[in-house]
């Protein structure tokens, strides 16, 4: 069977452009499911097109869903929010939009026929100057930002998040700003983390001091190793907390357990070489799914001539955690030699264990060299290839993902009296089906007065209680002393919510404390 789908994958491949230097069925193969593979005049590799710098994009680990950023012209910066099944064959519509606005193509240009197809309507578009993707949040230690989507704009690096769905409503700032932030990165536990590429950090992304509000500690290089324009950040499969950074002069650094190794365990040897600076350099790292046996790494970066490559490499031996800088072996090079920008740049292994490739438009302005819409061209696309033409075929008949849609059940216990004076808050202790994030809400009530308290997030797990207090604020207590001393009725209503990983939400639980001395 796979020799058969070799040939058809060749045979269409001899009727690409040459400026799409593929190796298709020798270095790689072209997926059967591929929307392409037996349509005359485009190469097999494309899933979708339509695009014109996606720089980043990333994979919802829970539903598979793609959220990918893509970098506007002089209009519109976009988020598009697609499930990877839609995602087939799909047209994001540059040059003839940009974001939900008209692009700088129209008709009577070809590319932009009057009777406008069916683009991809983005979840989200802004004003701004270079958008960065970054995750669908899973982690439930940043409560209240699970199942929101994170992204930013490059230069100032203020960190938004996105509520999902139709007509993706609205954003909101995170509290965290990291200039020059490149990319945003997963672990195989769902930790998020940023890059500051001229920063020169790697920083963990943690819980801010209010729901949906971020923080950020940084990963501390060892010292005389300090980083080296940190760009982008995968993780290491099956290791939690471990991570491949890429440095955009062309070396792979790696994290494990947080600690960051002193050598690079890859550098791109001098030939083909990497030509690094503005927006080239190695701009992408992506382990195989099966790293802990196959040892093999997968790096994107532009080469000295300027054209993007897609390279695989392989570690040195089983137990080894460097790159044998000899066992390079080339899948993809495109021709990008005739301008600086628009390269694209990321990689990620989809939920079917194929390789998701993001390229720019071939640079210039307002799609100077008509690649977007083409299908033939293998610039301004997503592509989808499966590295190993001689392993087992990466297929969407392989993905398992099932949405979770189950509520969380949540467990509290809140006193009916408290000393909510003397603790300064009313006190809950909480617990949850599964792993989960809950938020507390309180509101004291004293007579016909209302005032309202500080709320309080944290995580919680299955068969253990936390502790959380909503926190009486300065005119609250004043308020409450005095009640208290001319023996008033005062009460706090405590409500409470979870969230798990899934964005899923408990039913409220609403608690009902009467304050004492």
């Amino acid at each position: 069977m796979r020799l058969a789908i070799s040939i058809v994958v060749l045979a269409t491949a001899l009727i690409a452009p040459g400026g799409a230097a593929g190796q298709a069925g020798v270095t790689y193969q072209v997926p059967p499911d591929n929307p392409f593979v037996a349509t005359a005049g485009a190469a097999p590799e494309v899933y979708a097109y339509g695009l014109r710098n996606p720089w980043r994009f990333s994979f919802d680990r829970l539903t598979g869903a793609l959220l990918i950023g893509d970098v506007g012209a002089s209009a519109r910066e976009e988020i598009d929010w697609i499930g990877y099944r839609e995602a087939r064959g799909a047209n994001f519509g540059w040059p003839c939009r940009e974001g939900k606005v008209a692009g700088p193509v129209r008709p009577p240009d070809s590319r932009c026929p009057a009777s406008a197809p069916a683009y991809v309507e983005p979840l989200f578009d802004f004003r701004g100057s270079a958008v960065t993707a970054g995750f669908v949040v899973r982690d439930t230690s940043l409560t209240g930002l699970v199942g929101r989507a994170l992204f930013a704009d490059f230069y100032p690096g203020q960190i938004r998040s996105l509520a999902l769905g139709p007509g993706g409503h609205g954003d909101s700032s995170a509290g965290e700003a990291v200039s020059n932030l490149a990319s945003f990165g997963e672990d195989a536990a769902g930790h998020l983390y940023v890059a500051d590429l001229d920063g020169n950090q790697v920083r963990r992304l943690i819980a801010g001091s209010a729901p949906g509000a971020l923080d950020s500690v940084p990963l501390a290089a060892p010292s005389g190793a300090p980083w080296d324009q940190p760009i982008a950040i995968a993780p290491v499969p099956g290791e939690a907390g471990s991570l491949f950074v890429a440095e955009r002069p062309g070396r792979v650094r790696l994290v494990v357990s947080g600690k960051v190794r002193s050598e690079a365990i890859l550098e791109i040897p001098g030939s083909p070489g990497v030509q690094s600076g503005g927006e080239r350099g190695l701009l992408s790292v992506a382990a195989a799914p099966d790293w802990a046996s196959s040892g093999k790494l997968y790096v994107y970066y532009t080469d000295k001539g300027g054209d993007i490559r897609v390279d695989e490499y392989t570690r040195s031996g089983p137990s080894s955690e460097d790159i044998d800088e000899g066992t390079r072996r080339g899948l993809l090079t495109i021709e990008h030699s005739n301008e600086l920008n628009h390269n694209g740049g990321q990689l990620h292994f989809g939920p079917d264990g194929c390789l998701w490739i993001t390229t720019g438009d071939g640079g210039g302005q307002g799609d100077a060299h008509r690649n977007a819409q083409d299908r033939g061209a293998l610039l301004g696309k997503i592509l989808r290839i499966d590295p190993d033409p001689t392993g087992p075929a990466c297929s969407l008949a392989n993905v398992s993902l099932a949405p979770d849609t189950t509520r969380p059940r949540l467990r509290a216990r809140v006193k009916r009296r408290q000393r909510v004076l003397r603790r300064r808050g009313a006190i809950a202790l909480v617990g949850c089906s599964e792993r989960c994030s809950v938020t507390a809400r309180g509101r004291l009530r004293i007579g016909r007065r209302s005032f309202a308290m500080r709320p309080a997030s944290r995580a919680a797990r299955s068969g253990k209680r936390s502790r959380l207090k909503v926190t009486l604020t300065r005119k609250g207590r004043k308020a409450l002393k005095r009640a208290l001393r001319r023996k008033r009725k005062a009460t706090v209503r405590v409500t409470l919510r979870a969230t798990d990983a899934a964005g899923n939400r408990s039913r409220p639980a609403r608690h009902r404390v009467r304050a004492r001395r």
